[in-house]
């Protein structure tokens, strides 16, 4: 049996068009290197426990906020498994609570993943967005590679 450089490769599934470009690339990548697909959503409570900390919410509305979220992630999780399913890949998926990066640290370790997929996000926006900062905190510190994938656009993939 042929060694690849990927045994396990972790994707942060979430529903922006990077988020998708990066799950069709995982899903590809996958099959190509005979690897399984570790599928990971998050409902990040952390960053929603901050802004209700900064009063953005009240509990009522941060509540009903994760229900929502919970909701989306388990869909994403829903489609990218099926995208995965079609292609024949080896996948299995885990839905996370937690703040973001910490609970991708805690489950790329867990999980034994050698990659981490994502979608790429603007450098400059990472004092602004809250995902990018997230994202941006991941790659800082995890101990295996990343792969950013941006979003394609009118059929060619955007340089940054």
């Amino acid at each position: 049996m042929a060694e690849y450089p990927f045994s396990t490769i972790m994707l942060l599934a979430e529903g922006t068009d990077e988020g998708m470009q990066a799950a069709r690339c995982a899903i590809q990548l996958a099959a190509d290197e005979d690897a399984v697909l570790h599928i990971v959503s998050v409902v990040d409570t952390g960053t929603l426990k901050q802004l209700l900390t900064y009063r953005i919410f009240v509990e009522e509305e941060m509540r009903q906020y994760e229900q929502d979220l919970e909701v989306s992630c388990r869909k994403q999780l829903d489609y990218v498994a099926h995208l995965a399913s079609r292609a024949a890949v080896h996948y299995r998926s885990a839905l996370l609570t937690g703040a973001c990066h910490t609970t991708v640290l805690q489950e790329q370790k867990q999980s034994g993943s050698d990659l981490l997929v994502m979608g790429a996000f603007r450098p400059t926006t990472v004092k602004t967005d809250l995902m990018a900062r997230e994202k941006q905190l991941i790659i800082d510190e995890i101990p295996c590679p990343v792969l950013l994938v941006p979003a394609v656009s009118g059929g060619r993939r955007s340089r940054r």
